[in-house]
């Protein structure tokens, strides 16, 4: 006989399966706080740390402009190495060392950011941007070919070329025409943009025109001949632009280099005016030029430039 319970099976579940799964949901979630745990932790630094750091960029930008508005010059020994480098250099054309600290002691004094215009591309180009690092500095040259290139060398410089109708032969003529319309198209202050002066240099861009120069820089064109530009129209739009400035500094210095020559001279005491020099040192003469009224209609207050040239001579 047969047991009637031989067919019945009973499964019994052994307690080691139930903690399996126990544990294996407590890693599951262990895992699961452990990041959201550091999410959490991640957001809350990114959150505290964005405003120390947004704060942080502020006052240093804040402290570095104050300090570039406060210190426009280079350090004295940065100063002097340039100098010492640009006065050794083996061409023939560039300024003595006592010449170049001459302009270069300006710049320094010059408030921030000191506006310099600079007639030729020289020897010296890199120079004056360099010492006035945290200005504006513009140049003007008589090759657009070669202010096409200077600038392709250096894009940080800003170039611009004119197209000179002058000859240096022609000087006493010119010079007596704007005598001849020293009250109308070549009086002492005025917009040279709407100028048919013949000495004013009128096809720069606008904005030229409208900057208040403090340093103002006479190096070129070329006028070591009879057929070139010569330097007339640049000493007397550096006179111009000196006498109607419209704010700033109410003084502009004017530097001519290569003063000893005829056109050099002529039109620095007629336009820049005997006055106004401050020193002639070398090559190198330093006027300074006070802006006038707008119903100026005479360069210099003085009328003897003549008699002064003539005197000197």
């Amino acid at each position: 006989m047969k047991n009637n319970n031989s067919n019945t099976k009973l499964i019994l579940l052994h307690p080691y399966i139930q903690k399996q799964g126990t544990s294996n949901r407590l890693w599951l979630l262990a895992i699961v706080s452990f990041f959201t745990i550091a999410f959490l932790v991640t957001l809350i630094y990114t959150r505290d740390s964005l405003p120390i750091k947004t704060t942080s960029a502020a006052a240093v930008a804040a402290v570095t402009g104050s300090t570039v508005q406060s210190s426009s010059a280079l350090p004295t020994t940065v100063i002097n190495t340039l100098l010492h480098y640009a006065s050794k250099s083996n061409d023939s054309y560039h300024m003595t060392h006592a010449e170049l600290k001459r302009i270069s002691d300006v710049l320094r004094k010059c408030s921030s950011p000191c506006n310099f215009l600079v007639f030729g591309l020289t020897q010296e180009t890199l120079l004056w941007k360099s010492l006035n690092h945290n200005g504006r500095t513009v140049f003007i040259d008589e090759n657009r070919y070669y202010a096409a290139y200077y600038e392709e060398l250096h894009p940080e410089i800003d170039v611009f070329d004119v197209q000179y109708t002058t000859k240096t032969s022609e000087t006493e003529e010119l010079v007596a025409a704007v005598k001849e319309q020293i009250g109308n198209e070549c009086r002492p202050v005025q917009n040279l943009l709407f100028s048919e002066c013949k000495l004013g240099i009128n096809d720069l861009p606008n904005h030229v025109y409208e900057v208040d120069w403090d340093l103002i820089l006479i190096d070129g064109p070329r006028g070591d001949g009879p057929d070139g530009p010569g330097r007339m129209s640049p000493i007397f739009t550096a006179g111009v632009l000196a006498r109607s400035k419209k704010g700033g500094n109410p003084k502009t210095h004017v530097f001519v280099h290569d003063y000893y020559r005829h056109v050099e001279r002529l039109c620095g005491d007629e336009f820049l005016c005997r006055e106004n020099l401050v020193e002639s040192y070398d090559m190198l003469a330093h006027f300074v030029v006070e802006k006038m009224d707008e119903n100026s209609f005479e360069f210099c207050r003085s009328k003897n430039t003549t008699s002064s040239r003539a005197s000197s001579s």
